[in-house]
């Protein structure tokens, strides 16, 4: 009696360790946009970073403009006053590899910030990859970072178009 107790109550806490571990894609979209023209600075330090920046001051430790010719080639403005920003940065790698904002959704008093990444082949040089998106002040500002795959979405009835916004099932 007691062995079957004992492997009952091993059996419940293996499932509610493995339920928290899970995506969760659900909620409400929130109110964001994808962050462009911008690197990250060569004296950020090296390695996995998952950030919520509040301030002008840490936002520019970590990032650099880049403009570049045409349409669109000016960095985002991003005013803090209003806005915060969230971002994924990788490991300096020799793959070429890119990481894409697959949803940003509210659920409760909290932003589920999903993202997907891609590594292929090696190269020749080394890239610092990174996503980030700016968001506005009232979306919460407490952050779950995901990593999810193409997969996950699908098997949540997502469809996704692969660096655009995520579309529900029609």
């Amino acid at each position: 009696m007691k062995k079957t107790f004992l492997f009952g109550l091993a059996t419940l806490l293996m499932a509610a360790m493995l339920s928290s571990c899970a995506v969760n894609l659900g909620g409400v979209a929130a109110n964001y946009a994808r962050m462009n023209n911008y690197y990250v600075n060569n004296h950020f330090a090296n390695g996995t970073h998952k950030l919520v920046i509040h301030n002008q001051q840490d936002f520019y430790n970590v990032f650099g403009s880049a403009a570049v010719m045409g349409r669109n080639g000016q960095p985002m403005n991003v005013d803090f006053n209003h806005q915060f920003v969230v971002a994924v940065i990788l490991p300096e790698t020799n793959r070429q590899t890119t990481i894409e904002t697959a949803m940003v959704n509210r659920i409760g008093d909290r932003l589920y910030f999903s993202y997907i990444i891609d590594e292929g082949h090696a190269t020749s040089y080394t890239i610092r990859p990174f996503t980030a998106v700016v968001v506005d002040r009232n979306e919460p500002s407490d952050v779950v970072f995901q990593q999810v795959t193409r997969q996950d979405l699908q098997n949540a009835g997502i469809q996704y178009n692969g660096g655009g916004i995520p579309r529900p099932p029609l």
